[in-house]
């Protein structure tokens, strides 16, 4: 096992700077997700890490021992690639093995390991069989167990699983958070998938344009999203963005929103929790009022008793889109289209109108300016 120390980590092509002042800091056996788009820097960052790609500024430390200039070989990291890059010619033992066999490991040494990289990842059946006779999901284990046998301080993932059927993305999206588990080595793992991120990861880093916009839990993501881009990436559906205004009723701070009930728009009043009395200098200005689709249902008058937080109102119906365990409800607040995630038994027809309940102790609030979370 090994930390990893990412310090102001910059990399330019002559003008194009594609990443500007990278700072992640990982401690023995953590596994990082570097999560975000195409093209915003995090394939770049990893080979960065394996020395693949030289640094135009900052330094990377392995151990607290800078690399920078180290070959990508002295290292001590293993890296599996998006393509399975097998040598066609050779058995799945051969494949596994012949990184040991070109660091003249003994004989000996080479099949214990084989044997126990192929057992861990289930595939110590298919030790004779070429890769032409393996399936996708195979490969990619073979390519793994290839890794395996390295016994690295690091390993590194450059979106694994893209080529594999969703399916099998699934089945080896557990054997890598199992493989984690039971070698409790130090990962990094770089995908655009945000269920990847949110499922293998003790710490995400979202990239955006070569910036990270967060680097925390799956949960603190999840729930304290550090600004709108953030919010609106991880998530499926994506949270709902609301205009409203910072109002004071009857000694309660909240919300004032737009919405549509029984044919005709008004407003309606969410009253925000009490601890958060911190945005009492809002009140008057407008903010962007952040929903998770699951924080926002069908009305429930007996846990709306039990949860303060729980804020009920009236709204009109415009889509429903069942998928089996919910049905994703679409309605309109603040003029934007809004997702709620609804039991089968307690929608209502489109067109009429529905009682709903939002969680607004889930609730997160931006500035409608910078997008960041007040």
């Amino acid at each position: 096992m090994a930390s990893l120390s990412i310090q102001n980590v910059k990399k330019s092509y002559g003008a194009i700077e594609v990443l500007k002042g990278i700072d992640l800091d990982l401690e023995d056996g953590e596994f990082l997700v570097l999560l975000g788009p195409s093209g915003c820097g995090k394939s770049t960052l990893l080979n960065m890490i394996a020395g693949l790609d030289t640094i135009t500024d900052g330094e990377i430390l392995i151990d607290q021992n800078v690399v920078n200039d180290v070959h990508p070989k002295d290292r001590d990291i293993a890296m599996v690639f998006q393509s399975y890059a097998l040598y066609p010619n050779m058995s799945v033992a051969r494949n596994i093995g012949f990184g040991l066999e070109m660091r003249k490991v003994t004989k000996e040494e080479r099949e214990k390991r084989v044997e126990e990289a192929a057992r861990m990842l289930q595939i110590d059946h298919l030790s004779d069989r070429k890769p032409a006779q393996l399936s996708g999901g195979q490969r990619q284990r073979v390519a793994m167990g290839r890794a395996l046998v390295r016994d690295p301080e690091i390993f590194l993932f450059d979106e694994p699983l893209s080529n594999l059927d969703a399916k099998l993305r699934v089945e080896m999206r557990t054997e890598i958070k199992k493989l984690h588990q039971r070698l409790g080595t130090t990962m990094v793992y770089v995908t655009h998938d945000q269920i990847e991120a949110m499922t293998l990861a003790s710490r995400i880093a979202i990239l955006r344009a070569g910036e990270v916009q967060q680097f925390a839990s799956p949960q603190e993501v999840y729930e304290k999203p550090a600004n709108m881009y953030v919010a609106g990436f991880v998530g499926s559906p994506p949270m709902n963005f609301v205009p409203a205004a910072v109002v004071s009723e009857d000694g309660k701070l909240g919300v004032s929103i737009e919405r549509t009930a029984n044919g005709n728009r008004s407003s309606v009043f969410l009253a925000l929790p009490d601890d958060r009395q911190d945005i009492g200098d809002w009140v008057g200005r407008d903010v962007v009022l952040g929903i998770r689709p699951e924080t926002l249902t069908h009305r429930s008058d007996a846990e709306i008793s039990l949860n303060k937080g729980l804020q009920a109102f009236d709204c009109q119906v415009e889509v429903l889109e069942p998928t089996g365990a919910d049905t994703l409800t679409y309605i309109e607040l603040g003029g934007r289209e809004v997702i709620a995630r609804v039991n089968p038994y307690n929608t209502t027809a489109p067109g009429e109108t529905m009682a709903f309940m939002v969680d607004m102790g889930k609730a997160s609030l931006f500035d409608p300016k910078t997008e960041l979370r007040i």
